[in-house]
């Protein structure tokens, strides 16, 4: 693989991440038999790779300066809340203790190559992030993986949906007990009476093929993390 040369302009008019920029460097593929192939990814394939996943993935130096962020990481810090971009392009957080701890992980990965899994907090909001060692010497950087806000996301438990029939309101229901709200909380939110939310729940298990709950949650939990077709329009331009 060769070294990661990571473009760390900002555009300061859109405070858009010049995303396709940092991507100068190609992978090396595996040796290609057919003639009409390229011998390696172009750096444009890279990219759409990385927008298609629903894991934030940053990548920084140790003061934290934004190099590369895909989709997912974007709409992160578009948000404003526990990660944000500055006008420098440099992660923020809220909080001294917070900043502290999380240059100290973007050194420790640089210089020690140690990673680390980082819980940020703030009030009620929390946000795991684990923070890994990418390249090495002159080269070397911070990756930062960022945890999912919800168990699983909307385009997988879309797709999910279609593959086993669900009906519309099974959706809904699916949908609110992966965000914890309970047979209960769900029978409220939908209108309904908590009978016909557990005759709902009963056919959701006999289509997705479970017996409990516990196993309903780590059928999604194994859904490959695809992300949802919608882009971030506030830093959907990179380069």
């Amino acid at each position: 693989m060769t070294a990661l040369h990571a473009d760390t302009s900002v555009d300061r008019s859109g405070g858009g991440l010049h995303f396709a920029a940092g991507l100068a460097a190609l992978v090396d593929a595996a040796p290609v038999r057919a003639t009409n192939r390229p011998a390696r990814l172009d750096g444009g394939l890279i990219a759409d790779l990385l927008e298609e996943l629903d894991t934030g993935i940053i990548v920084c130096d140790e003061t934290g300066h934004v190099s590369l962020a895909n989709d997912c990481a974007r709409r992160e810090l578009a948000r404003g809340g526990l990660l944000a971009l500055d006008p420098n392009g440099q992660v923020s957080l809220p909080g001294s203790a917070a900043l502290a701890q999380w240059h100290a992980a973007l050194r420790a990965a640089i210089h020690a190559h140690r990673r680390q899994l980082v819980p940020l907090r703030d009030r009620e909001q929390t946000l795991m992030v684990s923070v890994m060692p990418l390249g090495a010497g002159s080269q070397a950087w911070a990756l930062v993986l960022l945890g999912r806000r919800q168990p699983a996301p909307e385009l997988a438990v879309e797709m999910l949906g279609k593959l086993h029939a669900l009906t519309h309101a099974e959706r809904g229901v699916l949908v609110g007990l992966l965000n914890g709200r309970g047979v209960g909380g769900v029978a409220r939110e939908r209108g309904v009476k908590i009978s016909t939310l557990r005759t709902q729940v009963a056919s959701l298990r006999a289509k997705l093929g479970v017996r409990r709950m516990e196993d309903l949650l780590r059928l999604v939990a194994e859904l490959p993390p695809m992300a949802s077709v919608l882009r971030s329009p506030a830093l959907k331009q990179l380069g």
